[in-house]
């Protein structure tokens, strides 16, 4: 019950009881008088009928006594009128019923009344003792309880109007008083939901005022804590994803914009590019000189990139002496041009650097059928080749090594989800770090077969299953396996379920899965739904949506391979997450490196702002397992 339904009703309860009090007072009151009233009546009715009865009650036969006691008995409201003689004898009596209908019977019980009565004796004169007869007088009560219930009555209609209007008068004055506090009430919601915003009218009630005033206080200071937190995983993201002496994004980040490749079906050519002989270069040169020739060989890089007009941010240092170019060319022809370019631009730096054999090239175009590891081993193999060619040559490999073209691709795909040719694993188990027994969370993994039973490249086939429209299909396939598995084992830990981004948007998809979801509510609160942090920033607005749609129904959703670079804090604190798993990259070697350490950090601050589990993935060493353990975070895969 809200406030103002409490306070309504406890001042209406006392309203009400100071209404009975007074209804019971008053009404005793007018009891007590109508009671004296009544016995007044009824004795000077008395005496004015004995004076008026004396001249003919010595003549019981006199039809005048008969007629003047009815005439005083039907002037008024009287139970009994009695004349008797000196002996006691009735000469005439008249009485009413002691019942009567104006009143209800419960008010009469409730209010008992004493019907007043009055004798009189009739004497021959004042002076003469001589008794002549003897008049009763009874006034009927009935008139006092008809006049104490029209009383009541106006009374409690006067009184119900009242408390109408006082009502109404306190549900206004109620309304104005404690609008604050609904505006309070949605600042505390807003904060929990990571929007930091103030009220800007403040309430003129002292105590209330002093409320919103802390919450104030206290919004804006969570806001610069989040925007702390927010400027520190931005700086140490940009550390741990950027090669120091070049500025060039390192490993994480190539395979990082590979999946963004894949998943934007995109063209394009990769060119491994290797400096020839850096470790022979370094052991006869000072470590100065040889970052100096680095920088230069990057630079110089860059330098004909931009005016082939080529995507600077493409460029990557994958390890000391081995850098990767994702350039966007149309052609093989296109590749050689720009590897030739390149190659002769850095020969010319050579020369003043005494080493006039640098570097070689070996690329392969982009294939969005094929997979990471199958590219870069072709664009190795060109690199090999080239070696052999000469000094600063390069090769461009005819194709990935890809088995299968496009419509093959198709074929496969379509049979494998029609067929249900998929079977399910379950990796990546996360044990809480304060109980290591206790499982939180394990991330199902599919294995799709083809005809002959061989497993497919998984990242191949899901690209060609958003192609051809059945990435829907196969999701809701997965779902239903792993909905199976949780009651077939009875699984009472949470299950993620990897979706394509594509699926979170898809109205039929979604409206089969809050069906499927409705179906098995007894353990959708297990399902967890998984997306990549690269995922999510395509298209913020749906995954918000689907977060949402995924709450309504009863399940979770997960943020995985989290990077800051993707996603800023100002942005998760509005998704309403149930977990986030940060990318390997944040926990590898976090025991040796404070930056890192610091960064993690920042994230669990978040985390415990904003009720959300945080997750480290593929933990390798144990003193990185201590680490994440010391920081607090909530679970962890080893």
């Amino acid at each position: 019950m809200t406030l103002s339904k409490q306070l309504i009703a406890l001042i209406s309860l006392i309203f009400i009881a100071i209404f009975l009090a007074n209804l019971k007072t008053s009404t005793d009151s007018i009891q007590e008088y109508l009671q004296k009233e009544s016995q007044s009546h009824a004795r000077s009715t008395a005496i004015s009928l004995g004076l008026t009865l004396k001249p003919y009650i010595s003549d019981d036969t006199d039809i005048i006594l008969e007629t003047m006691v009815n005439a005083v008995f039907d002037s008024g409201f009287y139970q009994e009128i009695a004349v008797s003689d000196p002996a006691g004898k009735v000469l005439i009596t008249k009485t009413n019923p002691t019942t009567f209908q104006d009143v209800p019977l419960w008010f009469t019980d409730f209010f008992q009344m004493d019907s007043a009565t009055a004798e009189q004796d009739i004497s021959e004169d004042q002076g003469d003792k001589q008794l002549l007869g003897h008049v009763k007088v009874t006034v009927h009560k009935g008139m006092g309880y008809l006049k104490l219930w029209e009383q009541a009555k106006q009374t409690f209609i006067y009184s119900i109007v009242m408390l109408a209007i006082f009502i109404v008068v306190l549900v206004v004055a109620l309304r104005v008083l404690l609008n604050p506090l609904a505006r309070i009430e949605n600042l505390a919601r807003q904060i929990a939901d990571g929007e930091f915003n103030l009220i800007d009218k403040l309430p003129g009630t002292i105590e209330i005022r002093n409320v919103a005033q802390s919450m104030n206080l206290m919004s804006g200071k969570l806001e610069k804590v989040i925007s702390n937190l927010n400027k520190r995983l931005e700086e140490s993201g940009k550390k741990l994803s950027m090669d120091p002496l070049t500025g060039l994004d390192t490993r994480p980040g190539f395979e990082t914009s590979m999946k963004q490749r894949f998943m934007a079906k995109g063209q394009g050519f990769i060119l491994i590019i290797k400096i020839f002989e850096l470790g022979p270069y370094a052991s006869k040169n000072s470590p100065k000189k040889v970052d100096e020739f680095i920088k230069h060989f990057v630079l110089t890089i860059k330098n004909v990139l931009k005016d082939q007009n080529q995507e600077i941010q493409q460029f990557f240092r994958i390890m000391g002496s081995e850098f990767v170019l994702l350039v966007n060319l149309k052609n093989r022809e296109q590749a050689e041009i720009l590897s030739g370019q390149i190659l002769n631009a850095l020969a010319e730096m050579g020369k003043g650097m005494d080493k006039p054999n640098v570097a070689h090239i070996g690329g392969v175009m982009f294939d969005p059928h094929g997979t990471t590891a199958q590219m870069i081993a072709a664009a190795n193999e060109a690199y090999e080749k080239a070696c052999l060619v000469g000094d600063n040559s390069y090769v461009i490999a005819e194709n990935s090594g890809n088995s299968y073209d496009s419509d093959e691709w198709k074929e496969i795909v379509r049979s494998a989800i029609d067929n249900d040719q998929v079977e399910l694993s379950f990796t990546a188990q996360a044990y809480s770090l304060a109980n290591k027994e206790k499982l939180l969370l394990e991330e199902t993994m599919s294995r799709v077969l083809d005809n002959n039973g061989d497993p497919l490249a998984i990242g191949t086939f899901i690209s060609i299953a958003e192609k051809i429209d059945r990435i829907a299909d196969f999701d809701m396939l997965v779902i239903n396996k792993v909905i199976d598995h949780i009651r077939l084992h009875n699984v009472t830990y949470d299950i993620a379920i990897n979706l394509s981004f594509t699926t979170l948007a898809n109205g039929p998809f979604l409206s089969s899965l809050a069906q499927l979801l409705k179906d098995n509510n007894d353990i959708a609160h297990h399902l967890v739904f998984s997306v990549t942090a690269y995922g999510a920033a395509k298209d913020t607005e749906a995954f918000s949506r689907f977060i949402d749609f995924a709450h309504r129904n009863g399940a979770k959703v997960i943020l995985k391979r989290y990077e800051s670079k993707f996603l800023r804090i100002d942005q998760i604190k509005a998704f309403k997450l149930d977990y986030i798993r940060l990318a390997r990259v944040y926990t590898e070697k976090i025991s040796i490196d404070a930056e890192k350490r610091d960064l993690v950090k920042a994230v669990k601050e978040m985390g415990d702002l904003l009720d959300i589990s945080i997750l480290a993935e593929a933990v390798e060493s144990d003193s990185d397992y201590e680490a994440v353990r010391e920081i607090g975070l909530d679970g962890a895969s080893r």
